[in-house]
């Protein structure tokens, strides 16, 4: 019987040494889906586990595969097709953070101090939202953890009344276009072993991959645009409004061969330096608070919230018209989300402590 395509069954283009799998590796589940066929794939154990689903049945693993994997969450009915709303008002509470970078421990010990979920790691944030600006992927080694994480609380989120909201980070599309310069040696592991590509985990063909491949790159709640790298002058002259952007990565830029991108003017500029998920340009020397008050006023809001620039801890920059909220969750020694309340701003502590931002 035919379980996987073939491009499933080639060598990983960057194989794990040869050595003896350590007893206690553990990563997936990953799900594929194969014509009429859906395969799930894990390791436990050091050993890798397959197992054909049929259609209702759910996927059931040992305790200790996955710290977050519920199978309850799981529609393989669902065609992830990417979610026309971005734009949300009368939000009343939120809490965003970026850049994790596999920091599955940190994020948890995060959100519980500021009971965005509960002991058990299930959604205790009611109509709140939260967001995650993109980087989950590569340097820390527990990727798929969160992965598994933020589908589970978005699910639970829309039965509370709630949102998650989980945006296209530059490592994200990295992943989804080969290149690997920063996945952990773990996953190294994971290829060998599956004899799967890393990419090809997250392929088009992936519960993983539709599921990402639908997230945005953008998205507003109240007065505030959330993106992971910034809204450049240069990308906003393209006419484009956030919905296009969103589109033009979703069906474009995730799958399209970079030389066709470079080729189109538009793509190009989208896919590069000044582009959503790269921009810097809000901590470059001649960079002003009048810049970022034309920026804001061509958007129509009153602040841009932004990862992708690492420092020790949430700012606020310009008069706070830009957040900048990546806290260096990547190092896995501590971090801070962003907290927004009824009007007010705070740095979240790893304590649970607010602390208001001017």
């Amino acid at each position: 019987m035919k379980l996987l395509p073939a491009a499933l069954l080639c060598l990983p283009l960057a194989a794990a040494s040869q050595s003896p799998v350590d007893s206690s590796f553990t990563d997936g589940p990953y799900i594929f889906f194969d014509s009429n066929q859906v395969v799930a794939k894990w390791v436990s154990g050091g050993t890798l586990f397959t197992d054909t689903l049929s259609p209702g049945e759910s996927l059931q693993l040992d305790p200790g595969v996955s710290h977050s994997f519920d199978p309850s969450c799981v529609d393989l009915e669902d065609p992830f097709v990417a979610h026309p709303r971005i734009s949300f008002k009368g939000v009343k509470k939120l809490a965003a953070l970026s850049d994790i970078h596999g920091q599955y421990i940190l994020m948890l010990k995060l959100l519980r101090a500021h009971g965005v979920i509960d002991a058990e790691g299930d959604w205790a944030f009611g109509e709140g939202h939260l967001v995650v600006l993109g980087d989950v992927f590569d340097r820390g080694d527990e990727v798929v953890d969160i992965l598994w994480l933020i589908h589970k609380l978005e699910k639970q989120a829309e039965d509370a009344n709630g949102r998650v909201h989980y945006l296209l980070g530059n490592h994200e599309v990295m992943n989804l276009k080969n290149d690997l310069r920063y996945v952990n040696k773990k996953y190294r592991t994971t290829t060998s072993l599956t004899r799967i590509p890393y990419n090809v985990l997250f392929g088009p063909e992936t519960y993983f991959g539709r599921w990402i491949r639908s997230k945005p790159v953008s998205v507003t709640i109240n007065d505030m645009v959330f993106v992971h790298g910034g809204l450049s002058e240069t990308c906003l002259n393209l006419g484009l409004s956030l919905e296009q952007m969103n589109t033009a990565f979703q069906k474009q830029i995730l799958d399209m061969p970079e030389e066709e991108i470079l080729a189109d003017p538009a793509l190009k500029i989208l896919y590069s330096e000044v582009g959503p998920i790269w921009y810097r340009g809000y901590f470059e020397e001649g960079f002003t608070k009048k810049r970022a008050r034309d920026i804001l006023r061509f958007l129509g809001k009153k602040h841009i919230v932004i990862g992708h620039t690492p420092a020790p801890q949430v700012r606020g920059l310009y008069g706070s018209k830009i957040f900048a909220i990546d806290s260096s969750i990547q190092l896995g020694e501590d971090g801070e989300l962003f907290w927004y309340e009824e009007g007010k701003f705070f740095r979240g502590s790893l304590s649970g402590e607010k602390i208001k931002l001017q």
